[in-house]
């Protein structure tokens, strides 16, 4: 059975990654982006994972009810029987949690992100292989341009001119989906003066 992918605000989130390597690294990249307070915990922990700026690095051995304060716990430890007692431990106390080497503990899955501002896509093959989310994450990354970034900042104003102009669902959205259009083959740059008189011109429609 797929899973669904559902798109979750993480910002002043509380997330506490358990684990000092290689795997932890990478979950931890994942997330700065996304505005949460993260945690890592490991009795060893890599100089890279130090470096980061703005986490919280704890060089000590795991306490469990530790995990009671973080509204989402990631284990990636190199330890199967380390993160199969975070996985067992989060799922008795309902916190949700990511275990990196076993998917039927973990209540939800890391995706492969391509960020281009609040432009986010995520893939995910169900946990099956990361390789081939990898390779995905490559193709999608090389298809969409940076401008897309600034073109999808750009539109939550024109979405909201026209909620507030045109009463017609059908036509908002036809107006909206225009304008993109017209931003998309201008190599996605959005001409503020076409989008307006394509506004305008649903404004006159009845």
């Amino acid at each position: 059975m797929p899973y669904f992918p559902m798109f979750v605000n993480l910002e002043t989130k509380k997330i506490i990654v358990v684990g000092g390597g290689k795997t932890a690294l990478r979950k931890i990249n994942s997330l700065l982006y996304f505005g949460a307070k993260i945690a890592v915990i490991a009795p060893h922990i890599c100089d890279e994972i130090k470096q980061v700026k703005g986490i919280n690095v704890h060089e000590n051995n795991l306490t469990l009810d530790v995990l009671d304060n973080a509204d989402i716990v990631v284990a990636a430890t190199k330890r199967t029987e380390v993160n199969e007692r975070i996985g067992n431990y989060c799922n008795e106390k309902k916190i949700p949690v990511n275990v990196s080497d076993n998917k039927e503990l973990s209540s939800f899955l890391f995706p492969g992100v391509v960020v281009r501002d609040d432009l986010v896509v995520g893939i995910t093959t169900g946990g099956n292989s990361t390789n081939i989310a990898k390779q995905i994450k490559s193709m999608i990354d090389r298809l969409i341009p940076a401008e897309y970034g600034t073109l999808t900042r750009k539109m939550a104003a024109y979405t909201e001119l026209a909620a507030l102009n045109i009463q017609d669902a059908a036509l908002r959205d036809a107006a909206l989906d225009e304008i993109v259009k017209n931003a998309v083959n201008n190599k996605c740059v959005l001409n503020d003066k076409k989008a307006n008189k394509i506004l305008e011109k649903y404004y006159n429609c009845k």
